[in-house]
């Protein structure tokens, strides 16, 4: 399946991008699927300049479920990590530029892999890439038979928590994530 993202609730059953802007969390309802379940919400500061990038690299665009970003010329930093926030900031063929991504797996330098294909298929671009690390913005873990078989709900008193942006880093197995937002 694939994130729903609507008006005011987002139901999430996938890793990636939910929000590339402020966002206000009111509330999470957590659906686990089993004993041992993980949701993990998270966030990355623009505000900043980024560390991790990449300058003039070329590259191919590879989509199935998720995306693989191949280095074709030079390499992309080994310390881009899973978890981490890409971003396209110049794509010679403008197809990808200013989209973002969640990195899957990191690679040995010559590729990464976003979630859910945000990017689109190139056989040859060349460009920028900007690369933000990650801060956790919220995580619960289920540790018992009892927590498995329950809707778990985290109401956020009063106005709720605002985060610059927001991505799904990690969700147990089959377990959903239902995210009110204002």
């Amino acid at each position: 399946m694939a994130n729903v993202l609507t008006r005011g609730i987002w139901n999430c059953d996938s890793y990636g991008i939910l929000s590339e802007g402020p966002v206000l969390v009111k509330a999470i309802a957590f659906h686990p699927a089993d004993v041992t379940a993980v949701l993990t919400l998270k966030w990355w500061d623009e505000r900043t300049p980024p560390t991790l990038t990449a300058r003039n690299i070329t590259w191919t665009v590879t989509t199935s479920t998720d995306n693989t970003v191949t280095a074709t010329t030079s390499a992309f930093p080994n310390t881009w990590l899973d978890g981490n926030v890409v971003r396209c900031i110049k794509d010679s063929v403008s197809t990808n530029n200013r989209i973002y991504g969640l990195i899957k797996t990191a690679g040995n330098d010559t590729a990464f892999v976003t979630h859910l294909a945000p990017f689109t298929d190139e056989v040859a671009s060349a460009g920028d890439w900007d690369c933000y690390p990650t801060y956790t913005a919220f995580t619960t873990t289920l540790e018992t038979v009892a927590d498995s078989h329950r809707t778990h709900w985290y109401p956020f008193g009063g106005e709720g928590f605002w985060f610059p942006n927001l991505a799904l880093d990690f969700l147990s197995g089959s377990a959903t994530a239902i995210i009110y937002v204002g």
